[in-house]
């Protein structure tokens, strides 16, 4: 007797790279872990990376094309592809015995709860802060046990996990930013008083799209909710995953005129052209992304309307403090950006409500953006 077999598609978001593969219907859900090493962080831009294994012989796909994809030798134990024209992460490949493992958002379903099963986050000691672990502690009231290293293998992390000494309220230099070959770099530099003649209507991530307007005619300073910190949030939203090829996308909003390329300050943002390894991608009319051509990194969004500000990815910043860099970036936990459009519906929850608990406990610490945005 056959056993019944369910039959899976996944795609970057240009669409170049489309395969498909079966899985036994008894092998669901396929776990997944979010890994939060130093390694996953620089080669994508997210604070979390996260990938199901592919079935060693399939009859729709028994092995991906891979001609369309870029290669990246991130370790001797790992090789990643990620795609050539839209950077999307599609999987990696273990030198030890050439098994391929598939990034989760890639996944075209309708839902992946089910599919999916998120069992832990790992190799947290890299953050040193404790990085977006401390956001997603539990999906669907099941908690999520938080390795420092592998798996059922190390010692597990308490909520107060923190290497890095006591964080400072304001980064008191530039913090450089790089993807993991290097290739692109730059320096995002403290707010100062042009910070506030950046111009912008309210992101998603504070008013909703699909139930508000999102114009802001004062140019409130959303973007800086504390004098020293710049806002920093969440997203799940369809294009973020399907060009990164992860589930959740962490972005700070940065006005242009405090990027750098040089640690001085004296070699301003640019966009004609952008610099280093970047390549360029239009994921909509109005959106430039960048990421690296060597090694995959998600580096920018940038969007049309907003010249004067862009969403850099957070996993690419060297805070001395950790991961989350706190000492530059206040984070926003009263929603995840086009949490509508989360794939993982168990796991959009486990974040909005991570989330909240992590802002209770850092309460009184200046550390999270609470406040008021007078939206008009």
């Amino acid at each position: 007797m056959v056993e019944a077999s369910r039959e899976l598609k996944l795609s970057c978001h240009c669409g170049t790279n489309t395969h498909t593969f079966t899985v036994p219907l008894s092998s669901l859900p396929l776990p997944a872990h979010f890994c939060n090493c130093n390694i996953s962080r620089r080669i994508s831009g997210s604070l979390l990376t996260s990938y199901i294994s592919l079935p060693s012989t399939s009859p729709t796909s028994p092995n991906p094309d891979l001609s369309a994809l870029t290669p990246y030798k991130s370790s001797d134990i790992l090789t990643r592809y990620f795609c050539t024209t839209c950077g999307t992460h599609m999987y990696l490949e273990y030198a030890s015995d050439g098994h391929f493992e598939a990034a989760t958002g890639t996944l075209i379903v309708e839902s992946t709860d089910g599919i999916v099963d998120f069992k832990a986050h790992i190799w947290v000691e890299d953050t040193p802060d404790g990085g977006a672990s401390n956001f997603i502690t539990a999906i669907n009231g099941n908690p999520l046990p938080r390795y420092l290293r592998e798996p059922d293998q190390s010692e597990e992390a308490p909520l107060s996990f923190q290497l890095s000494t006591t964080i400072t309220h304001g980064a008191t230099g530039s913090i450089r930013a790089h993807c993991h070959c290097t290739g692109t770099q730059f320096f995002i530099h403290p707010p100062n008083p042009s910070s506030k003649t950046a111009s912008s209507s309210y992101p998603d991530l504070l008013v909703p799209y699909h139930s508000g307007s999102p114009a802001n005619p004062q140019n409130y300073p959303w973007w800086l909710p504390y004098p020293t910190r710049y806002l920093a949030g969440t997203c799940t939203c369809v294009s973020c995953r399907r060009c990164s090829g992860f589930d959740i996308t962490f972005w700070a909003f940065i006005p242009t005129c405090n990027i750098s390329l040089d640690s001085a300050g004296t070699i301003p943002f640019s966009r004609n052209p952008y610099w280093g390894t970047m390549k360029t991608y239009r994921s909509s009319g109005n959106v430039t992304r960048t990421f690296c051509s060597v090694c995959g990194a998600n580096v920018f969004w940038d969007g049309d309307a907003r010249q004067s500000i862009v969403d850099v990815a957070v996993g690419l910043l060297d805070a001395g403090s950790g991961a989350l860099a706190q000492e530059l970036l206040a984070w926003w936990p009263g929603r995840v950006s086009f949490c509508e459009e989360g794939i993982n519906k168990g796991l959009v929850g486990g974040l909005e409500e991570g989330l909240r608990d992590w802002a209770e406990r850092r309460k009184g610490e200046g550390f999270v953006a609470t406040g008021t945005f007078p939206v008009v």
